[in-house]
């Protein structure tokens, strides 16, 4: 039996090798016993560089003293591997670790996470056996807080989603863990004002941008279309965002879920994707609408039986229902790497909801050349919250003020003839090849803010010359010659859905 150096427990393989290399330092020789991150330990966990440098970076603010620590990495960067990489570590050295996720959805999914790691854990969830005893256990903010008498505060916590730190549930966990160091794992280190996390946590361990991991081949390349911006100047605001009552009463037609269910038939025509509705009965009706077209589609929301939930969890993932449609449920720590399609149809003044929504798509798998994400909420053009892989400097002090009342929308171009929204600095569209409009002058007034003087012009302009164009198509053949027109890939599906849409007979006229 080989033991280990320090007079520890038998090494194991990993530790053989490590120790032969010399890599195997005793933990007190490097950082005090209370640290729960060795770097030796992370060696052979399947990191990928960043991931590793963001730990490393971790366990050095640990050692000048720092206890609450936020990590910040895209959607898809693989902060589950980096908890997992980081309790494994915790568990070596005899400490203790939780795992708190906001959502009972992602019991089961970060549970199969671990497991698939080796990282035997326990839980403290509602509808799961309660262990709280294991070293590493995972845990449900709900339950926890009501159980907080009954647990002994772990050496390390690691917060998911850590942007939802910030409400009362949380504040009273993170607050009975006052000797425990706090790790928080986000994307979007704001709240919907747009002020940062600064109240909760000490520092910040910033990761790499999403362009940067698509460049590197480690998340997906998208293409962005945004078909509709619906008319939202009526609708009033709730606690910052928008009155979801009146974006129901603009949203839940059928004219506009027709376009949704349109451009998905058009750019991803039987791929596995995600809907965001506004509300239930809008997540309903988009539903069934896509059904009548022989899509299997599903509604799902937190009023459900569990027994519901994990029949469409199931189904999903194993690609029998091929879009799933809910509120809220998706937008945050909702993994199914399949996906490639995204239909956004719940507009919000967040950037922080926008970019969780939009990251859904983007991580890789087997076959996946490109995702495709339809904005049909006017998020990254009409509430300014840009493209997925804009560039984002995250602080904990949050976004400044100006960001958002003086961002030059011109940064981004909506293509008059796809709809495809891309960089300005680009001269035509990437999808259809149409040189990108003359951008309108911006007039910066005496008060700071910018006043858009033709955009809504121009854009108004080309969306009615293209819906008369094809309200004036009485036939397949029309469409067939309008869409060559237009230079698209696959004219003639696209007639033949336009035509099963509006009802047109797609039987061709015999020639003469």
């Amino acid at each position: 039996m080989i033991l280990s150096h320090n007079g520890g427990p038998p090494l194991d393989d990993d530790d053989y090798l490590l120790n032969a290399a010399g890599l195997l330092i005793p933990p007190d020789l490097i950082d005090p016993p209370h640290i729960p991150i060795n770097p030796a330990f992370l060696l052979g966990r399947g990191l990928r560089d960043y991931q590793h440098a963001m730990l490393l970076e971790a366990a050095r603010l640990m050692r000048q003293g720092f206890r609450r620590i936020l990590l910040v990495a895209p959607t898809g960067a693989g902060k589950t591997v980096i908890a997992s990489a980081l309790m494994h570590s915790a568990a070596r050295l005899g400490l203790t670790s939780e795992f708190i996720v906001h959502r009972k959805e992602l019991i089961k999914q970060t549970s199969r996470s671990f497991a698939e790691r080796d990282l035997q854990h326990g839980f403290v969830a509602s509808g799961w056996p309660f262990s709280p005893d294991t070293g590493i256990t995972l845990t449900g903010v709900q339950t926890l807080v009501n159980r907080l008498a009954l647990i002994f505060p772990p050496n390390l916590a690691i917060v998911d989603e850590a942007h939802h730190a910030v409400s009362e549930t949380w504040s009273r966990v993170l607050n009975g863990y006052p000797d425990t160091f706090i790790l928080g794992l986000t994307a979007t280190p704001e709240r919907l004002d747009g002020r940062g996390l600064k109240e909760h946590f000490d520092a910040i361990v910033v990761g790499p941008s999403v362009a940067e991991l698509i460049r590197r081949g480690f998340l997906s390349p998208f293409e962005f279309y945004a078909p509709a911006i619906p008319d939202l100047s009526e609708v009033g605001d709730v606690a910052g965002d928008f009155n979801r009552g009146g974006v129901d009463r603009v949203m839940n037609q059928p004219k506009v879920i027709g376009n949704v269910v349109e451009h998905y038939l058009s750019l991803a025509p039987g791929e596995q994707g995600l809907l965001f509705a506004n509300s239930r009965d809008h997540s309903r009706a988009m539903v069934e609408m896509f059904k009548a077209e022989g899509i299997p589609a599903m509604h799902v929301d937190g009023s459900m039986s569990q027994a519901e939930r994990d029949y469409f969890d199931d189904a999903f993932r194993a690609g029998d229902i091929r879009l799933g449609s809910a509120v809220d449920l998706f937008g945050e720590g909702y993994d199914v790497p399949n996906v490639s399609y995204i239909g956004d149809c719940a507009p919000t003044k967040s950037r922080s909801k926008v970019k969780q929504k939009w990251g859904r798509p983007l991580r890789l798998s087997p076959g996946k050349v490109r995702a495709i994400i339809c904005d049909h909420a006017g998020n990254a053009v009409q509430q300014r919250h840009g493209l997925p892989d804009d560039e984002y400097h995250p602080t904990l002090e949050g976004r400044p003020k100006k960001d958002v009342a003086e961002k030059d929308w011109t940064t981004i171009t909506q293509c008059p003839e796809c709809f495809r929204v891309y960089p300005s600095s680009q001269a035509q569209c990437p999808g259809c090849h149409t040189v990108a409009p003359a951008q309108p002058r911006i007039v910066r007034e005496e008060t700071g803010k910018l006043t858009k003087l033709e955009k809504e012009a121009v854009r108004q302009a080309a969306f009615l010359k293209r819906k008369k164009e094809e309200w004036a198509c009485t036939s397949i053949e029309e469409f067939e010659s309008l869409g060559r027109a237009r230079q698209y890939d696959h004219a003639i599906k696209w007639a033949y859905r336009q035509c099963k849409m509006r009802g047109i007979s797609t039987a061709r006229k015999p020639r003469t």
